[in-house]
C-alpha cells in the first residue's frame, strides 16, 4: 500500500491487473480497427458501385447517341440534279424532289428540338404516360389540352433533372468520403 499526499492510500495494480488492462486495451483497440477496415471497405463498395452504375449510364447515353446518329445517317437523302432536257413551259420554280427534301430537312429540325422532350418521355413509365394521355383526350379545348401536355412534359423534365442531380451529389459526396477514408487509413497505418 501507498500512501499519496492527500493522505489517501491506494495500492499499485498486481502484474495479473496489469495485463488484464493491457489485453482490455489491445482488444478495444482490434475493435476500432476492424471497424474502421469494415467501414473502408464499405466505402471502397459503394464507390464501386457507384462507378459501374455511372459508368452504365454514360454507356446508355453512347449508344443512344449512336442510335440517333445511324437514325440520320439512314435518313439522309443524296442531293440529285435533275436534268430539264424535255421538259419545256415548267416554271423555274422548286422541283417535286426539291419539296420533299425541304419536308424532310424541316421535319428532321423540328424532331432535333423535341429530342429532350422525347429523352424525358423515355424514362417514364408507359403506365404513367398512358394515363396523362387519357386525361388529356377528357379535356374538350385543344388549348387546355396542349397546355396539360405542356405542363406534363416540363414536369417531367424537372424529376429528370433532380434525379441526375442527386446521382452526381451522391457521386461527389462519396468521392469526399473514400478520400477522408484513405487519409484516416494512411494516418492509421503511420
Amino acid at each position: 500500500m501507498v500512501d499519496t499526499r492527500s493522505g489517501t492510500s491506494t495500492t499499485p495494480y498486481t502484474k495479473e491487473q496489469e495485463e488484464s488492462v493491457a489485453a482490455i486495451l489491445k482488444e478495444r483497440k482490434e475493435k476500432n480497427e476492424a471497424k474502421k477496415n469494415a467501414l473502408l471497405e464499405a466505402q471502397a463498395a459503394k464507390k464501386k458501385k457507384l462507378e459501374e452504375e455511372m459508368e452504365r449510364v454514360k454507356r446508355e447515353e453512347e449508344e443512344k447517341l449512336k442510335e440517333v446518329e445511324e437514325e440520320e445517317e439512314e435518313e439522309e437523302i443524296p442531293l440529285v440534279r435533275t436534268t430539264r432536257r424535255g421538259e419545256r413551259g415548267e416554271s423555274s420554280g422548286v422541283s417535286e424532289d426539291e419539296k420533299k427534301l425541304e419536308k424532310m430537312v424541316s421535319e428532321w429540325v423540328a424532331n432535333l428540338s423535341l429530342g429532350k422532350d422525347e429523352e424525358a418521355l423515355m424514362y417514364i413509365p408507359q403506365g404513367e404516360r398512358d394515363v396523362v394521355v387519357a386525361e388529356i383526350k377528357t379535356l374538350a379545348d385543344l388549348l387546355e389540352q396542349q397546355a396539360l401536355e405542356e405542363e406534363k412534359r416540363m414536369e417531367w423534365k424537372l424529376r429528370l433533372r433532380r434525379q441526375r442531380r442527386r446521382r452526381i451529389a451522391a457521386a461527389t459526396e462519396l468521392e469526399k468520403e473514400s478520400a477522408a477514408a484513405a487519409e484516416q487509413h494512411t494516418k492509421a497505418l503511420a
